[in-house]
């Protein structure tokens, strides 16, 4: 991969998470974050353990240009009940980035095999019981919120890996679409600023200082002018059909490579 080629992968990607946050509540945006590391690997100077410190303040910037678009159409009730697990989570996970400093790479690669996994996993189990006129029995709450919570905080402090976690627990409330993406705009804002301590601590930004991430913002706002007028374009059931198809799919594609990671790590590991 040349480097021009590169910068177009990580340029489409950043695009991306416009699209993703304003159009689909970040549910559907797996391939953002292996799409840029792998570029980043090409581009002199950073390589790909830049990759996460380099989406994290987008992503943050993303989900503050959604927060605005659907400020008006959320669920603080549902963001509410999810913060005690999320900010656990988020100091579980701050611990190992910092503790695996050394195994990122093992530790990414076995989060991406369980979130694909329970992706693929609850997807067709949603599938199954629609296809069998099955009434959905969700846990209980507090728990149903609080581990989903911790879940999403540990996998996106990792990975930015939480999309499909937080998609599997809205969807089967059956939100307004806006009120589904508002809601994960308002949650992922919460989730992602939460996470910036932990990455300054864990030298995540050393490859990726501010005034280089800077300059990747208007990419970030056209996607999200892209998504939003998409969501305004589809009706509830299409956009239900969409992030579930979506979510499915991103797990097949997440727990592929998960394992593929895992296999070289492991290679790598015997040699």
């Amino acid at each position: 991969m040349g480097e021009m080629y590169a910068w177009a992968v990580v340029f489409f990607a950043i695009f991306l998470i416009g699209v993703t946050k304003s159009g689909f509540g970040s549910g559907v945006g797996l391939m953002i974050v292996p799409m840029t590391a792998i570029s980043m690997g090409y581009i002199s100077g950073r390589g790909s353990v830049a990759a996460l410190g380099l989406l994290l303040p987008l992503l943050v910037i993303g989900d503050f240009i959604a927060v605005y678009q659907y400020r008006r159409i959320f669920s603080l009730s549902i963001v509410k009940h999810l913060l005690p697990g999320t900010l656990v989570g988020v100091v579980l996970g701050g611990l190992l980035l910092w503790w695996f400093h050394q195994q990122r790479e093992l530790v990414n690669a076995l989060m991406r095999i369980e979130i694909g996994f329970e992706s693929i996993v609850l997807v067709g189990i949603h599938w199954w019981r629609q296809y069998n006129g099955v009434q959905q029995h969700l846990m209980p709450e507090p728990w149903r919120s609080h581990s989903t919570g911790a879940f999403a905080g540990v996998s996106s402090t990792l990975a930015h890996a939480a999309g499909p976690i937080i998609a599997m627990y809205l969807l089967p409330l059956r939100l307004d679409r806006q009120v589904f993406v508002g809601t994960s705009a308002i949650y992922f804002f919460i989730l992602n600023s939460a996470k910036l301590p932990a990455y300054y601590l864990a030298d995540q930004f050393a490859n990726a200082k501010l005034p280089f991430t800077l300059q990747f913002v208007p990419l970030v706002a056209a996607g999200a002018v892209v998504g939003f007028c998409v969501n305004k374009r589809i009706s509830d059931k299409l956009f239900s059909r969409i992030v579930y198809v979506l979510t499915f799919l991103m797990g097949w594609y997440i727990l592929i490579d998960g394992t593929i990671i895992l296999i070289r790590r492991l290679l790598i590991t015997g040699n």
